[in-house]
């Protein structure tokens, strides 16, 4: 505060042949200012040396993702992943496979949109969707938590697991991400021949991707809202509009999103291994987890609502869990 004062105090109505000791006498007082408070004025921290090592680790990471082999790509995604994941789970286990789920996502698609051109094609307009998937779902899941009380208890009751002992879930996870979003990595990659079928694929399948999208979002703001108002033990739906096509249309709408972008990323892998298997790996591994909470929901609400006649007869009416016309 002292040398601010200072620079503005002596910068008015100075003469050219008193500058030069004006200069000097500021100097030597902003020295001892420094001096006192234990520095020294060859050591004022910069913004420099925090620029000298982000814009190299960027660059690097621009680079893998561009031009680097498959493997270190979907490592280079990996890293972004974790770095988004791991502290959040230090702050909140449940974070790891929710608010983390969907900021890493959006961290990856981020890294993808400043690595590559964008351009009106399908690969740019599947990291684009995937930027907004994980921005939504991250904050989605985050107001849920701080506005439903259910929801705030079952992440307290989650987050009892030592820090250090959270260090693994965060990695694992952060690995599955990774795999889920490395087919949007491989479309900016390839190239298609413009007219070609695969190149038709690959539009029509991210179109696939931004309709699940939108019915993910649609389907769980819908349960919000009812859930939100209804009273503990009572069933209250949702049980119209999307909640007619199946009892979980959020997850057949995630489920829908990441298929399209598997499918339209595909296209792209050709005869490469690590393509194929991080690509097939993310989309089994985001598959498995829809349909297993499905179940397990579905489980859940036949032990709460199992004698109360609106669940009956809705679920009597709407008899897919997740896939229509599956039971």
């Amino acid at each position: 505060v002292a040398m601010v004062l200072l620079n503005r105090s002596t910068s008015a109505f100075v003469s050219p042949h008193q500058s030069v000791n004006l200069h000097n006498s500021k100097h030597k007082i902003q020295r001892n200012l420094l001096q006192i408070r234990g520095g020294d004025i060859n050591t004022v921290p910069s913004s420099s040396a925090l620029s000298s090592i982000v814009g190299p680790a960027t660059e690097t990471l621009h680079q893998v993702l561009v031009s680097g082999t498959p493997l270190r790509a979907v490592g280079a995604l990996y890293a972004v992943a974790s770095l988004t994941v791991v502290p959040l789970t230090y702050y909140q286990t449940a974070y790891s496979f929710s608010v983390g789920y969907g900021l890493s996502v959006a961290a990856m698609s981020l890294a993808l949109l400043t690595s590559f051109k964008f351009t009106l094609s399908a690969p740019s307009i599947l990291a684009v969707t995937s930027l907004v998937y994980g921005l939504r779902l991250g904050g989605y899941i985050f107001a849920r938590e701080r506005t439903v009380e259910s929801k705030r208890k079952q992440f307290e009751e989650m987050n009892k697991r030592p820090i250090l002992k959270r260090t693994p879930l965060a990695l694992g996870v952060s690995l599955l991400y990774a795999f889920m979003v490395s087919p949007a990595l491989f479309a900016l990659r390839g190239t298609l021949d413009a007219g070609s079928v695969l190149k038709k694929v690959q539009l029509c399948f991210t179109g696939v991707s931004a309709f699940g999208m939108l019915l993910e979002a649609v389907a769980d703001q819908h349960k919000y809202e009812v859930k939100r108002k209804s009273k503990e033990g009572e069933f209250v739906g949702p049980t119209t509009w999307s909640y007619t096509i199946c009892r979980h249309p959020n997850y057949l709408g995630e489920i829908l999103y990441w298929a399209g972008l598997f499918v339209a990323g595909s296209v792209s892998f050709g005869n490469s291994t690590v393509q194929w298997v991080s690509g097939v790996l993310g989309f089994l591994g985001i598959l498995s987890i829809m349909l297993g909470s499905s179940s397990r929901l579905d489980g859940k609400q036949f032990k709460a609502y199992g004698d109360q006649p609106n669940y009956v007869e809705w679920k009597r009416n709407v008899k897919a869990s997740v896939i229509p016309l599956l039971k």
